[in-house]
């Protein structure tokens, strides 16, 4: 009886641990190779909505009329806006827990680049700032 008593205290206790998730961070050290990036769900979802706020803010004012100079600046604002979302995820070079990531967020991150270095040609070049605002596709293919 003892026995089985210290048995099913020591599961809850390592079921208690288990949920926090200090210990799942703590865990991982030991479970995924050093060279590895685990991306939390929460870090994926956050930086998905940034990306997605500045997308839609990015197609409206390219659609929009306005002043060349403040075109221009929003624009290069929102650009800014993605690089920095998609700096939050990107490892180069190391694998993560989401192969979609891996696979396509170097290229998106080339695209806001040369987005990016287009705009702040002068005159600048609107025509892949254009292209962005369908780029979620990369990895948000409805089949």
């Amino acid at each position: 009886m003892r026995a089985t008593c210290r048995i099913i205290f020591a599961l809850l206790a390592i079921l208690q641990l288990s949920s926090c998730s200090e210990f799942s961070r703590w865990l991982r050290q030991y479970t995924y190779p050093p060279d590895f990036r685990y991306i939390e769900g929460d870090q994926l979802r956050s930086t998905m909505w940034q990306l997605a706020r500045q997308v839609h803010e990015l197609d409206e004012h390219i659609r929009a009329p306005a002043e060349p100079q403040q075109h221009r600046k929003d624009i290069l604002e929102h650009l800014a806006g993605m690089e920095n979302a998609v700096g939050n995820l990107n490892a180069v070079g190391w694998p993560s827990n989401h192969p979609l990531i891996d696979m396509n967020l170097p290229k998106f991150a080339r695209d806001v680049e040369l987005a990016r270095q287009a705009v702040e040609r002068d005159p600048p070049n609107y025509a892949l700032t254009y292209a962005l605002t369908g780029a979620c596709v990369y990895c948000h293919v409805r089949l």
